[in-house]
């Protein structure tokens, strides 16, 4: 090829212009091309190496489960319908706390589905307790108190091959119940498809944002983490009402789980303000019939009513190789389907009741708390 044929063919091209300057978007476009292309190929090495996802299905809910004296309301008539929930089998597993009396447990276990298994009562608890004496810091009562007791309980599709409670070491003030509750976790191992195990937490953490109360918490979860760090399951999964603002500035509670597991919500909700806000709140939720700026518990004209905040989770974590996909993320608005008047109502409730009952859409939440639910897909790798 002689001199002037190469002189020909390039005369046109500019050496100082990019390549790409035919148009302004194409190297971003090839760029964004070629980074999904490893991620794609990232993605299809990783399933070639995992098993066929595992789909698992959790509620958790702090049940409202203490005696009417202590201010819970309409509380056999909720356990009833959260009984209900259970037989509808929506979910796979079941996680429940302030489940304190063992009618109420009971309630709930009379209602399980062909095919479900429930804790007893005093699996995850301390001893029962004896006639006499009974001292709530060596044993549970149930019957007549919650005191000495957990609250726990898990419901799960798939049978029990372990079942372990442990109590924690640190409580919080005997003014306020805590270390009368006894508190700590339970936890329950379900193998939900052969050769996949799963370590299944629930925990119920003190209460209150009193300084002493904060410490016990921050104990408590360090505590808990210790014993997800040392569970020997393909995954972990963990589920409770861990009484801890997110937003918290003088409190650990929160970090430290994020220390050592993932937040269901937080996988699904990429964006802060998207879970961070009323709507899903899951103590003073706007809509609860209980402890929302409406609710019953609240006397009339009272202004210190509690605002709407974050204390229930489901975390998860796996084992080296394995993953975790949050698939749906959700705080469920269970209500009852009708209105219950107990006999022994006072006037200011019965007034808040025949309020309800007039409205259209007369309900009761289920709880004083909002649940919280996940679904999520586990993928263990091939041996």
């Amino acid at each position: 090829m002689s001199e002037s044929d190469t002189v020909v063919l390039l005369s046109n091209v500019d050496p100082a212009r990019p390549r790409c300057s035919a148009s302004l978007f194409l190297c971003p476009l090839l760029f964004l091309i070629g980074c999904a292309g490893v991620l794609i190929a990232i993605l299809l090495g990783f399933f070639a190496t995992v098993q066929e996802g595992v789909p698992l299905r959790i509620l958790s809910l702090n049940t409202w489960g203490i005696n009417a004296v202590f201010g819970a309301k309409d509380k056999e008539f909720r356990m009833e319908h959260i009984g209900q929930m259970v037989s509808n089998m929506e979910y796979d597993i079941y996680l429940f706390q302030e489940l304190w009396m063992r009618p109420d447990h009971d309630t709930i276990a009379k209602h399980l589905p062909k095919g479900y298994y429930m804790t007893a009562y005093d699996d995850l608890a301390q001893r029962p307790c004896p006639w006499w004496p009974f001292s709530p810091f060596w044993c549970c009562d149930g019957d007549d108190l919650p005191a000495g007791c957990s609250g726990l309980a898990v419901v799960s599709r798939f049978p029990f091959l372990e079942i372990e409670f442990t109590m924690f070491d640190v409580h919080g003030p005997t003014g306020d119940g805590e270390k009368l509750a006894r508190k700590g976790f339970g936890r329950v191992r379900i193998e939900p498809v052969e050769n996949i195990t799963v370590d299944v937490f629930v925990t119920h953490t003190c209460a209150s944002d009193e300084v002493e109360n904060k410490k016990a918490r921050q104990a408590q979860v360090k505590q808990l983490m210790k014993a997800v760090r040392t569970a020997s399951a393909d995954f972990v999964l963990l589920g409770g009402d861990f009484n801890s603002d997110p937003r918290a500035t003088n409190e650990t509670t929160y970090s430290i789980l994020k220390q050592d597991m993932a937040s269901s919500m937080e996988d699904f909700f990429k964006i802060i303000t998207d879970w961070l806000i009323p709507k899903r709140a899951t103590y003073a939720n706007p809509r609860n019939t209980y402890s929302g700026a409406n609710g019953s518990i609240y006397p009339p004209g009272n202004s210190s009513k509690y605002p709407p905040v974050l204390y229930d989770y489901i975390w998860h974590k796996s084992s080296p190789g394995n993953l975790v996909l949050t698939n749906f993320f959700d705080i469920p608005f269970l209500t009852t389907d009708s209105i219950h008047f107990e006999p022994n109502r006072s006037k200011r409730d019965q007034s808040a009741a025949e309020n309800l009952e007039m409205a259209a859409d007369a309900f009761l939440s289920l709880s004083d708390h909002e649940a919280v639910s996940a679904s999520l897909i586990l993928y263990k790798q091939k041996q």
